[in-house]
């Protein structure tokens, strides 16, 4: 009922914000004015509930981790068929776990990339099935379509139902929460992203990201762009030594153990050397 109302106070604001250009007529000054400040104050406010990457009004999200010492390195938008392989590479050299966000119409494309992140240690999760840039304004039938199945293509490819979610672009829905928590997933965000998708430098993109870390934060970051990961790949390996470094540990944003039970209680500072390769994939009922 909560959640109905929320989205629904939501879609009054929105409708209202729209309904406030009917006082510029008749036309004057003061109603110019008037006007002016309900449609920009509205729209702010819209904006805010839809793009804001960690207000909870729309849905309830998870931006850091609970220990002090530990950090999440999170990747979404892949699985890219030369640059996931270059960062698992990577993450196997340095033992480092991390999360990622597949794209379920690409996981599909490239099924072993996702089953091997998952069978060394890597947390996979949904961020959806087309990675729509205008999530925000879908159907309610495309979104709980876009939802099911991104979740349905990590359960083909890795015999379990993944439990954490991320939307393109941190964008929200007015019925996201109520979808999410029907499927059984936890929204995750971020505490810091790291524009690298836009960053073309590595030392810029090293230091963004060393500035701003403490303990506890969820780090976006991306391992498929149109113009390939590399700035990303040739930072993370000082980024890694230097967190390390300051005594942080590196964790998964949420726990493979919960895939497929019912819970959404998550461990997000499990030690890495919990997990061996050998786990037993959970086979979700159908």
């Amino acid at each position: 009922m909560i959640d109905m109302m929320r989205s629904a106070i939501f879609c009054l604001l929105f409708l209202a914000t729209n309904a406030a250009l009917a006082l510029l007529f008749p036309f004057t000054l003061s109603r110019f004015l008037l006007t002016g400040f309900i449609f920009t104050a509205g729209v702010a406010v819209t904006l805010y509930l839809l793009l804001h990457p960690r207000n909870q009004w729309l849905v309830a999200n998870r931006s850091r981790v609970e220990n002090a010492d530990c950090v999440a390195l999170t990747f979404d938008d892949g699985p890219s068929p030369v640059d996931t392989p270059r960062l698992l590479d990577l993450l196997r050299e340095k033992n480092v776990k991390a999360t990622f966000f597949v794209v379920g119409k690409r996981a599909d494309q490239y099924p072993e990339i996702v089953r091997r992140a998952w069978d060394e240690g890597h947390l996979i999760a949904n961020h959806t099935w087309s990675h729509q840039h205008l999530f925000c304004f879908l159907t309610p039938r495309r979104l709980r379509a876009e939802i099911e199945l991104g979740t349905e293509s990590i359960r083909r490819i890795c015999g379990f139902r993944p439990r954490c979610f991320r939307s393109p672009v941190g964008l929200r829905h007015p019925l996201l929460r109520l979808y999410l928590k029907q499927a059984g997933l936890e929204y995750i965000s971020w505490s810091i992203r790291t524009f690298d998708t836009l960053i073309e430098n590595s030392s810029i993109l090293s230091r963004r990201i060393l500035k701003r870390v403490t303990g506890g934060d969820i780090i976006l970051l991306h391992d498929r762009l149109p113009a390939g990961a590399d700035v990303m790949l040739e930072a993370l390996p000082g980024i890694i030594d230097e967190l390390r470094e300051r005594g942080l540990k590196f964790v998964l944003a949420g726990s493979r153990e919960d895939a497929g039970c019912a819970t959404l209680e998550s461990r997000p500072c499990e030690p890495a050397h919990s997990f061996r390769r050998s786990t037993k994939l959970p086979i979700s009922p159908r």
